[in-house]
């Protein structure tokens, strides 16, 4: 009687064991494809929020708010900046700026001559169209509507879609999420 292994036991074996790595592999790619969209999620997600917390602090704070205004029932203008004085005079406005490629939410203080900026997000996202998809600054990737009560600037409502810059173009590493809130004007 001879030891060892017939061929058809040898290729069963072969067999099970690449059905087994298939298996391992795909769960290994699926994991690490989760974790990637998580984490541009997560990001997209923490720049949106701080940049529409920023601004909403803004406009809670300002003494006055100049920029385009509706009373209530007519129908809404949209625009695209904010200007803000804060009780000590200072004007900050709220715009979008192309910087590098990435259309960014930024915030305006000083003079022309001595404009400082500060970006409101970072250059991983860019603010995106809603309807084409493109990276750029319009009214369909961020704006304001002003909602006025008596002459006076009484709500603001900010909208913005943020996409992950430099990423796969496959849809699904793609991070994005559209941010909306209503801010009631203290002052």
């Amino acid at each position: 009687m001879q030891k060892g292994f017939t061929l058809l036991e040898l290729l069963i074996t072969a067999g099970i064991l690449s059905l087994v790595s298939v298996v391992i592999t795909q769960i290994f790619v699926n994991t690490m494809r989760s974790n990637t969209k998580t984490e541009t999620l997560k990001d997209v997600k923490q720049n949106g929020d701080f940049a529409m917390e920023a601004m909403t602090r803004l406009f809670q704070n300002a003494v006055s708010v100049t920029m385009t205004c509706t009373e209530k029932g007519e129908p809404t203008e949209i625009t695209q900046t904010a200007e803000l004085t804060d009780v000590w005079g200072s004007k900050t406005t709220l715009q979008c700026i192309v910087d590098s490629d990435a259309a960014r939410i930024a915030s305006v203080s000083g003079s022309i001559s001595g404009a400082r900026f500060s970006f409101l997000t970072s250059k991983n996202v860019s603010l995106v169209n809603k309807t084409t998809g493109v990276l750029e600054c319009s009214a369909d990737s961020f704006s304001f509507i002003c909602t006025a009560d008596g002459g006076k600037p009484a709500s603001i409502s900010i909208q913005f879609k943020l996409r992950q810059r430099n990423t796969a173009p496959s849809v699904y590493d793609q991070g994005e999420g559209t941010f909306q809130s209503n801010v009631f004007l203290r002052n």
